[in-house]
């Protein structure tokens, strides 16, 4: 075969295997250039390798991708030469090799062995591949492609994450067992000691942009702009399980619920928000306690134990009169009496009957007839002479000036007892509409009233006046004199 035509093949090979690593290429790429020296074993030599006997220089280079935590797949050319007793008339060779190989990786820097960002990365490699050889020996030189099978291993010395030295030792075995010049007897095979760099051909992968790669970050979706540790994860001086970016409390070890700050009272307020840190207290009074729950925090409660009201800075008011209990003489008095200064039901007039019982709360009375004064009969009587004097102009509210004694009498019957409160009643015959009759007596009325207000000074609050017309007639309106009888003024003091 002509050396162009065996060229021609292996440029070939070279572009079919290199499409197919990189369309299967997942994640990161790199090439690696070496050196090499090959030892040979077959049917000439010895049965043991690292003897170095005639040992020539070598090289290539190759392209791998990264497929997985575990593998990787490698595209590998190299160019070696091999040769033996190269002096002896008849037992020598000389064999070129140019190979092309498709390698499978496997790193035990995978997680499970070895950490994936290990710095010392041991590795397997396994593959098949073509190479083209140019073989001289007794018989001649010869050259052809033949398939080659080769496993290896080796050692990666990570400098960082784009450069690396690696040392590997790869075991070729060509399928071609005459190129030492013997044919038949053993297989033949050649072992290449390779020493050479890796380079990444881009920069590792790093999604969240925080410097380190993803295979080696523990924290994949770290936000932008986040200082993170070796693994790529938030840094948290503290330790507390809260990111620095997160922390308001960055040097204090805390709880996520507050943001990374502590809270050593355990009631929910954080302690550099908390205005009682050693007790447990409420939001609403800054984290200082309650104690008795009135909504009074303690330090402004009287009575911190004891639930009480505002009004009485948190002392309690145990009958609800107003009166708060230290002060009150009467701490059991029923709802809805009133009550004194000192709690107990009030006595407005002095007279012994309490408010709540007294018919007359402002006036002092008998405590037998409910708290009121009692009437003599004998003002009633006066009372009752007087109105018989009371006359008006017929068919007007006009009084006669015969009636101006009368209403004095009144006047001075009333105020010596303290019985200024009034009732004022009028009524009428039947004579007439009752329209009429209704609007004549309220007229009447309101001129006896005008007439104690002004003559009396008796305030207008102390008086009742009500016409009722002919609604309420004492004797027959049949006759004159039972119409005379209903023509009338009637009074009746009162208390109030």
């Amino acid at each position: 075969m002509k050396k162009s035509k065996l060229f021609k093949l292996l440029l070939a090979a070279v572009l079919v295997v290199s499409g197919v690593g990189s369309a299967m290429a997942q994640r990161g790429t790199s090439v690696g250039v070496f050196g090499s020296i090959s030892e040979y074993k077959g049917d000439l030599s010895g049965s043991k390798f690292y003897q170095f006997d005639h040992p020539l220089p070598g090289g290539g280079l190759f392209l791998q991708h990264y497929l997985n935590r575990s593998f990787n797949l490698m595209e590998r050319y190299s160019y070696t030469q091999v040769q033996y007793d190269a002096k002896s008339p008849e037992n020598w060779f000389y064999t070129d090799f140019h190979s092309l190989d498709l390698n499978l990786k496997y790193k035990l820097d995978n997680g499970y062995l070895f950490n994936e960002d290990a710095a010392i990365a041991p590795f397997l490699t396994g593959g098949v591949g073509a190479i083209g050889l140019i073989n001289s020996n007794r018989d001649g030189t010869d050259e052809e492609i033949v398939l080659n099978f080769k496993v290896g291993a080796g050692i990666l010395f990570r400098f960082n994450d784009r450069v690396g030295l690696e040392i590997s030792n790869t075991l070729n075995l060509p399928g071609n067992d005459t190129w030492d010049g013997v044919k038949g007897g053993d297989n033949d095979m050649y072992l290449q000691h390779n020493l050479g760099l890796v380079f990444g051909l881009r920069k590792a992968q790093d999604a969240d942009g925080d410097g380190v790669p993803d295979k080696r970050d523990k924290c994949p979706d770290t936000p932008p702009g986040v200082v993170v540790d070796s693994k790529g994860c938030p840094v948290d001086l503290d330790g507390d399980g809260v990111p620095d970016y997160l922390d308001q409390c960055k040097t204090e070890p805390g709880t996520k619920e507050l943001f990374g700050c502590p809270d050593r009272d355990g009631d929910g307020i954080a302690d550099k928000d908390d205005k009682c840190p050693e007790v447990a207290g409420l939001a609403r009074f800054g984290g200082c306690p309650d104690t008795d729950g009135d909504g009074f925090e303690d330090s402004k409660d009287r009575c911190p134990n004891v639930p009480g009201l505002d009004i009485f800075q948190g002392c309690p008011d145990t009958d609800g009169d107003g009166v708060e209990d230290a002060m009150d003489k009467c701490p059991d008095t029923k709802k809805g009496i009133k009550v004194d200064a000192n709690g107990c039901p009030a006595d407005t007039d002095g007279d012994g009957v309490i408010d709540s019982e007294d018919k007359c709360p402002t006036t002092p009375g008998d405590p037998k007839n409910q708290g009121c004064p009692v009437i003599k009969e004998e003002v009633k009587k006066r009372l009752q002479f007087a109105t018989r004097g009371i006359n008006f102009e017929t068919g007007k509210a006009t009084l006669k000036t015969t009636s101006y004694p009368m209403l004095d009498e009144i006047i001075a019957s009333g105020k010596p007892q303290g019985f200024d409160n009034l009732r004022i009643g009028g009524h009428t015959d039947n004579v007439g509409k009752d329209e009429a009759n209704m609007l004549l007596s309220q007229a009447r009325v309101d001129a006896v009233k005008s007439y104690l207000m002004v003559k009396g000074q008796v305030p207008e609050s102390r008086l009742e006046a009500t016409g009722y017309g002919a609604s309420r007639p004492i004797a027959s309106n049949k006759t004159a004199a039972g119409k005379a009888q209903n023509r009338r003024v009637e009074l009746e003091l009162y208390l109030k």
